[in-house]
């Protein structure tokens, strides 16, 4: 279960930066307000922003492709907690509710993969 747990939050992850990628980099204006943004980030940061998460999606995606993920699993859990942290911290300068959302998002993933670990971890032990 906990490797099962781990493969879903890799394949997750990699979805999510696709899917914002294509929607920050051809549509940053109706990305933004389904993010209910309130701030005003014009159409390049948002654009480059997506360039980014779609460079970032297909490493991680060329990774699983190769069966590498599991190893890289516990890197991107490890990458993701300061990002969230971060995050929190641009939604308290800015008071934006994006940021919130993106938090959310992320934080599923990050959830999973740790519970996956966990886990992945408790069946090792007890097989000792």
């Amino acid at each position: 279960m906990g490797v099962r747990l781990k493969r879903i939050a890799f394949v997750y992850l990699i979805s999510y930066l696709a899917v914002a990628a294509v929607g920050f980099g051809l549509f940053p204006t109706l990305t933004l307000k389904l993010f209910l943004s309130n701030g005003d980030y014009g159409v390049i940061m948002p654009r480059l922003l997506g360039a980014m998460m779609g460079v970032l999606s297909f490493l991680l995606f060329m990774i699983y492709r190769k069966g590498d993920w599991q190893r890289y699993s516990p890197f991107t859990m490890m990458a993701r907690t300061p990002l969230v942290l971060f995050i929190f911290y641009l939604y308290y300068l800015s008071g934006d509710p994006m940021f919130l959302i993106i938090n959310a998002i992320i934080l599923v993933g990050l959830v999973t993969t740790a519970v996956g670990t966990a886990l992945q971890r408790r069946k090792r032990e007890a097989e000792g």
